[in-house]
């Protein structure tokens, strides 16, 4: 075999050995098990109101700001909207009973038929619920109209998984 010939052949041998380690990261990568990320959820006019499961792990870390993205928002009519957050959980005193709920923030899209995001100080809600022992913990979001006396018009929100996110 002449120079050329072994410099192609170690060249392709170090690029196979590449695609494979790079293979093996991306596997190791991908979320399992309790680890998986959320579904985003859609809030309509008709479904105001949905939910995402918060580990026991994020209550332990107690983030203090979470980020909401709506990447996706129908609104032809520019129908005005907030988005309330607030957390859903039960104590461990308290069995049988209904989730108790505590307010993180509201905000508002604008203009309200585009995409966007915002993010909410989470720090005191979170101090509150490890002082309660909260269980069950989820994170509800909420569409309210601005005018409550109009009616609602077609509505449609894709809210993504939260972030929970360090002061920076």
């Amino acid at each position: 075999m002449g120079r050329p010939s072994m410099v192609v052949a170690q060249t392709l041998m170090a690029g196979a050995l590449l695609v494979v380690a790079l293979s093996a990261v991306a596997q190791q990568a991908e979320p399992t098990g309790t680890q998986a990320r959320p579904e985003s959820i859609e809030l309509t006019n008709n479904q105001t109101t949905g939910s995402f499961a918060v580990s026991p792990d994020v209550l332990a870390s107690a983030p203090p700001v979470l980020g909401l993205s709506f990447p996706r928002v129908v609104n032809p009519a520019n129908t005005p909207f907030s988005i309330f957050v607030h957390f859903s959980y039960r104590t461990a005193t308290a069995t049988g009973t209904s989730p108790e709920k505590m307010l993180v923030g509201n905000a508002s899209l604008y203009p309200a038929d585009r995409p966007g995001g915002f993010r909410l100080r989470a720090s005191a809600a979170f101090a509150k619920l490890k002082a309660a022992k909260a269980t069950d913990l989820r994170l509800v979001v909420e569409l309210k109209r601005i005018h409550p006396a109009q009616p609602w018009t077609q509505v449609e929100v894709t809210v993504a998984p939260p972030q929970w996110r360090d002061e920076r």
